[in-house]
């Protein structure tokens, strides 16, 4: 059976967050064809009851449904921003407005527009401020060289790398793991870093 409904949730950035939905899904008996980043798939529509039900279980867990369409188009396009940042370097073969272009389905300069106006900060600010709390999160786990943080997040060299995390948080990666405050920004939480955080910006 196909999908016949789809409902799109706020704050979904992780594998972690898919296997939350699903449970979620099996517990209140809601039929579903896929769960993936920021999305569900239904197999059967579900009256307003069920669809509060789940409103509710995914706010209690910090997800939300996204209501109304240019809620929904900011969202996939922070999705789009999530997807290209995983990519890496190597296979970052598109730049990135043809990239979230690709995935939204409307011109970039539309929604461009749109999320700055929702958002209070730009498609590219967004997305600096989304790769360097990349890098933060690789520098708190220590598994990695600043060269391998570097390529994993699409930062043509370390030195490109240092340049953007120091104008952004003040410092250096490599000061910013000597203060062993290591401590990140939520996803949903960026749109407010543009001021708090930038330094010099």
């Amino acid at each position: 059976m196909e999908a016949v409904q789809t409902i799109l949730v706020r704050n979904m950035v992780c594998n972690r967050c898919v296997i939350t939905v699903k449970d979620i899904l099996g517990t209140l008996g809601i039929n579903y064809a896929n769960v993936s980043l920021g999305k569900i798939l239904l197999r059967d529509r579900i009256p307003g009851e069920a669809h509060h039900r789940l409103q509710t279980a995914l706010q209690e867990v910090g997800l939300e449904i996204i209501e109304g369409r240019t809620r929904a188009i900011v969202e996939q396009v922070k999705q789009a921003l999530a997807e290209y940042l995983e990519l890496g370097i190597d296979n970052q073969q598109y730049k990135l407005s043809a990239f979230v272009a690709s995935r939204v389905h409307y011109e970039f300069s539309y929604v461009s527009d749109l999320f700055s106006s929702i958002e209070g900060v730009s498609v590219e600010r967004y997305f600096i401020l989304q790769r360097i709390e990349k890098v933060k999160e690789l520098l708190a786990y220590d598994e990695l060289t600043i060269s391998e943080i570097s390529y994993r997040t699409g930062f043509s060299s370390i030195h490109h790398l240092s340049a953007q995390f120091r104008k952004v948080t003040g410092m250096t990666p490599s000061q910013f793991k000597q203060t062993g405050n290591l401590e990140r920004l939520p996803i949903d939480m960026l749109h407010y870093s543009g001021e708090s955080m930038a330094v010099g910006a």
